[in-house]
């Protein structure tokens, strides 16, 4: 078994498995239950998972996992494109309903118990 790919997140490992299985090409994940019980930092050969594949698929696996990752930078330059594209009439209206509504908080009530004539809060 070669080392192919060690996806960044759960989301692209379970994207991952589904495109070798629909290709035909069996993988193995190295730390694929162990690695999702220790969270937190990814260490090499602890908790980070890897993709592994038979030498003799080695080759069609890459080029699954490069188109993959083509697909993965043509939807974040689009996603780029898009936020960059606000004008500056939106920028100022985001930045003005922020600072109205997102700084609003309501004030703390302090009310008077009948019975004893304490203040609670």
């Amino acid at each position: 078994m070669i080392k192919l790919y060690s996806p960044e997140n759960e989301v692209q490992l379970a994207i991952l498995k589904s495109l070798f299985e629909a290709e035909g090409i069996p993988i193995f994940v190295h730390n694929d239950n162990f690695g999702s019980m220790r969270s937190g930092i990814q260490i090499e050969l602890f908790n980070k998972k890897t993709i592994m594949v038979s030498e003799q698929d080695y080759e069609s696996a890459q080029a699954v996992i490069l188109n993959f990752l083509g697909n993965i930078d043509e939807a974040e330059q689009e996603q780029e494109t898009i936020t960059a594209s606000y004008s500056f009439l939106d920028k100022l209206r985001m930045v003005f309903e922020g600072l109205i509504f997102g700084w609003v908080m309501p004030g703390r009530r302090w009310r008077k118990d009948k019975e004893d004539g304490k203040e609670n809060p």
